[in-house]
């Protein structure tokens, strides 16, 4: 490393001569550390950097990257455009990102009011994605030092540090450098992906949402990739060493409206063509999806021309009704079609925010809806950005006593999940996991938690209630080989409700267990009747909710509700095994009292049951051998103290299935 360093210094100390006869030499560092020197004055040059010595000015290090390059010439548009004057820009922020051996290189220039009440050197960033392996650097090529925190959830939040301070409303000015090691790695908080596929199509999107903002993006294309479509305004196609690049221009204004994002084929990755282009991009939309967008522009065009609009008789028409309401400034009838309850102090923000939207977006497609859906059911309006067919945002309608209601929109979630193969689908079938079934939903009520939805029945559990079903594809999650990802085939929501069913077929009448894992609450019905409820609010656990139950010969009907707090929802059930399921005090508990009743739902195949006990794990003893659960006493133990416990199940032949090892503790 020494002796490449002291090369390097001498290539720059010669190149430092240079100027009498060139008008700018520029000195790559590639490792080490080097000085670069005129008569004038020296400057400091780190691996990653480049000196450049120009006639008549001192030396300076800026960033060796071809992309900072294109960042820089980028911003000669946006300077045309802040001489023209037409935009209030408050900051700058110009992307140019490439894909390198399947990872997202980047170079980004950014321009960021120091919004502090006194002059700082510190920038931050107070929530964002990960910004993955970040160099930082001043204008005169300095490196600054930057700070990351986790905030959870796949959210950082940074500090930058500068050399110089920044004074009040005026600009932190940097160039970034940043490498993503794994482009489908989450990266938006949340969980939402920066890069996915969907079918033959993948995306890529970024989302600097800061208002006022103009912003340039420019991707670098993997070889052989075809640009679909794009969600932006393209201002320029070329192409880097062969590759396509494709130049997008966005204003946020001041809703910081950032979201943009491109759809691609990689014939060398996955031999997609030109014939796999999806048919909405070459005409073939559903007759049902032509008519309602038809509809809802004719209706807009009226709408801008200055006619009301209000009808909340279909999803479509109550979509209609609030862009109406807002484009008209009429509060009180934008109260009236949305399903939330905003105070008066609220409610312009609202208008003029939804009057944003009614200006950019066209309805792509929306599903047939159900014409008696009962109370809360949730239905999606998926909507483009005029000239795009991507879909962007999803419009959630809620239907409540014969009228639909404007909930709100979201931005598309990524969906990018594994679906079971058929060699996984073969072992879940080996195991006893259920992998054919139907979801319904999302279902809401005003004000309600998903703890009190628990007890509320909504479609499926009525009669006379035209329930829209959607066939669920299972995936494998963790040990499992077999789950519903809920959030996946229904509309994302927080403190809601969804149902699934299932077939389960049986060629006699036999006794059986049903092992469940939901997240989060879950109540379950067979052939009609209550089966198991539990009003919870957590993830997949380790052990399930067990029950047994008798299965009558032929078809079976299995529905399950599945209640949402937060994060997603999954479900899985299967037709257990031999061992001791669902134990109680539940495993890894807190017991309030030292008083405890052990529990546990026994295999349906045993004879008998051998109950080990103790504080060590890998020294249990034998605490009783049962023929039934509730033949065990009730034992009193010390507070404060952690039992372990488990339950070998003994067949009829005299065999054993060994149990898992459970543990609690007592209360103090």
């Amino acid at each position: 490393m020494k002796a490449k360093s002291m090369v390097l210094c001498a290539l720059v100390l010669l190149a430092s001569s240079a100027p009498l006869g060139a008008q700018k030499t520029e000195v790559t560092v590639r490792q080490g550390k080097v000085l670069a020197e005129t008569q004038t004055a020296t400057v400091s040059v780190d691996a990653g950097q480049k000196a450049v010595l120009k006639k008549d000015a001192n030396p300076f290090g800026t960033v060796d990257s071809p992309l900072v390059q294109d960042a820089l010439e980028l911003y000669k548009l946006v300077e045309e455009e802040r001489e023209h004057g037409e935009l209030k820009i408050d900051s700058v922020f110009i992307a140019v990102g490439k894909t390198d051996e399947d990872e997202v290189v980047g170079a980004i220039y950014w321009e960021i009011p120091n919004a502090m009440p006194k002059a700082t050197n510190i920038m931050t960033i107070p929530y964002s994605s990960t910004l993955g392996d970040i160099r930082v650097y001043d204008l005169d090529g300095n490196l600054c030092k930057v700070e990351e925190r986790s905030l959870g959830d796949f959210a950082f939040s940074f500090n930058i540090h500068f050399l110089e301070q920044v004074q009040p409303g005026e600009h932190f000015k940097f160039i970034a450098v940043t490498r993503l090691d794994d482009i489908g790695m989450p990266v938006f908080p949340g969980g939402a992906r920066i890069a996915w596929k969907e079918g033959p199509l993948a995306y890529f999107r970024v989302s600097p949402g800061y208002p006022n903002a103009l912003q340039y993006f420019r991707f670098i294309l993997p070889e052989s990739a075809i640009l679909v479509d794009a969600n932006r305004e393209i201002v320029a196609t070329d192409t880097v060493d062969g590759n396509l690049a494709v130049t997008l221009r966005n204003y946020t204004g001041p809703y910081s409206d950032a979201m943009c994002m491109i759809a691609l084929l990689y014939p060398d990755e996955d031999g997609t063509t030109h014939a796999d282009i999806p048919g909405k991009y070459r005409g073939l939309r559903s007759e049902w999806d032509k008519e309602n967008s038809e509809m809802y522009q004719r209706e807009m065009h009226k709408i801008r021309a200055g006619i009301k609009y209000a009808d909340q008789s279909t999803p479509l028409a109550a979509l209609l009704t609030a862009f109406s309401s807002a484009m008209n400034g009429d509060t009180d009838l934008y109260a009236a079609v949305a399903y939330r309850d905003y105070s008066p102090d609220q409610i312009q923000g609202y208008v003029e925010n939804s009057k944003y939207w009614a200006d950019r977006l066209d309805v792509l497609s929306t599903p047939q809806w159900p014409r008696t859906p009962g109370n809360g059911y949730v239905h999606p309006i998926h909507l483009c950005r005029k000239g795009s067919l991507i879909d962007e945002i999803v419009q959630r309608m809620v239907h409540e006593d014969g009228k639909w209601y404007s909930h709100s929109g979201i931005f598309k979630q990524a969906v990018d999940s594994e679906h079971a193969t058929s060699q996984d689908l073969a072992t879940a079938k080996r195991k006893g996991y259920l992998s054919d079934w139907q979801v319904a939903g999302p279902y809401v009520q005003k004000g309600k938690t998903h703890r009190e939805l628990f007890d509320i029945p909504f479609g499926p559990e009525l009669s006379d209630v035209d329930v829209p079903w959607h066939s669920a594809k299972v995936e494998p999650h963790e040990e499992h080989p077999a789950s519903v990802d809920i959030s996946s085939v229904l509309l994302p929501m927080d403190q809601s409700a969804a149902y699934l069913r299932t077939e389960i077929a049986s060629d006699r009448q036999k006794l059986a267990r049903l092992e469940i894992y939901t997240d989060d609450g879950v109540k379950a019905w067979l052939n009609g009747e209550l089966i198991c409820e539990e009003n919870n609010s957590w993830g997949i656990s380790e052990q399930p909710d067990a029950v047994n139950v008798t299965l009558e010969q032929g078809v079976n009907h299995l529905m399950l509700k599945v209640t949402e707090d937060s994060g997603g929802s999954r479900a899985i059930v299967r037709i257990g095994s031999d061992r001791a399921a669902g134990p109680r005090p539940t495993d890894k508990a807190i017991d309030p009292t030292p008083e405890v009743q052990l529990d546990w739902t026994p295999a349906l195949t045993a004879q008998s049951h051998r109950v080990y006990f103790g504080t060590d794990q890998n020294n249990l003893s034998l605490l009783a051998e049962i023929f039934e659960v509730r033949e065990l006493e009730p034992l009193s133990l010390d507070p404060g103290q952690r039992y372990f416990w488990r339950v070998d199940e003994i067949l009829g032949d005299g065999s054993s299935i060994q149990g898992d090892v459970w543990s609690f503790s007592t209360g103090l």
